[in-house]
């Protein structure tokens, strides 16, 4: 993996932000973990996403949040660009959400166990009917206006487009009736693509679409609750978004 000169002091100034900022608010947020249901420590983590963010030299803008209503809760769809999409979501939802992350994830020191604390959902991929019943129990944490986002790609994209979806948060919106929120995200891809570390300060577009009502629905709607989904994403989305020009539009 070879870093361009140019973009080595971008990626030191990252790197030092990571140290410094997981080193800071991740044992507060351990700790409070311990006697809140995750309310403060989701606070500390939009902290620590903004001031992550500040050192890797991103800005967001976010359009569409008029269409969420607040205290209801979500299975918010987005699409995965790169881990600075991760920055910009935690940023600017205008709503509290906990992430479902891959278990590996919690295992590394004082970050993972951080965003374990924030009540997170951590599926096992290599059993997908491990996999199945997380998901069924995780819709134990979607009270009191709690929202879940999950990726339905699975996994970042490697080349900048939109990818197939698996069924794995739509399985979950028609078993519990809540609706799904697609949210497309542009620019974060050619920031930070996958694989690499060539990090270039960047601005990154979210854009929250119409929700898709759940409620009703069986297993059997499922693959056309995919398609609708995927093309309310593919409608904000834009392949030729530059976030180098400045702009803070779509």
């Amino acid at each position: 993996m070879r870093l361009p000169l140019n973009c080595l002091p971008r990626v030191l100034l990252t790197a030092l932000g990571l140290v410094l900022m997981t080193g800071m608010i991740a044992p507060p947020l351990i700790v409070l973990s311990l006697f809140t249901k995750g309310g403060p420590a989701y606070v500390l983590m939009r902290v620590w996403g903004r001031a992550v963010a500040k050192f890797m030299g991103l800005t967001f803008s976010i359009h569409g949040t008029e269409k969420v209503i607040p205290g209801t809760s979500y299975i918010i769809t987005p699409n995965h660009q790169s881990n600075a999409d991760i920055l910009a979501l935690v940023s600017t939802l205008p709503m509290r959400f906990r992430w479902v992350v891959k278990k590996e994830l919690l295992k590394i020191p004082l970050f993972g166990w951080a965003v374990g604390s924030t009540g997170a959902i951590s599926l096992d991929r290599s059993n997908r009917e491990e996999s199945v019943k997380t998901l069924q129990e995780g819709t134990s944490k979607l009270h009191g206006g709690w929202s879940v986002l999950i990726y339905p790609e699975g996994t970042r994209t490697s080349d900048g487009m939109i990818q197939n979806f698996k069924k794995g948060p739509f399985m979950m919106a028609v078993q519990t009736g809540i609706p799904i929120l697609p949210v497309t995200c542009n620019g974060a891809f050619k920031v930070l693509p996958k694989k690499t570390l060539a990090l270039r300060a960047g601005h990154i577009s979210i854009t929250i679409g119409n929700p898709i009502p759940t409620e009703g629905l069986t297993e059997k709607n499922v693959p056309e609750l995919m398609e609708e989904s995927r093309q309310a994403m593919l409608s904000d989305f834009n392949p030729d978004y530059d976030p180098f020009t400045g702009r803070n539009g779509k």
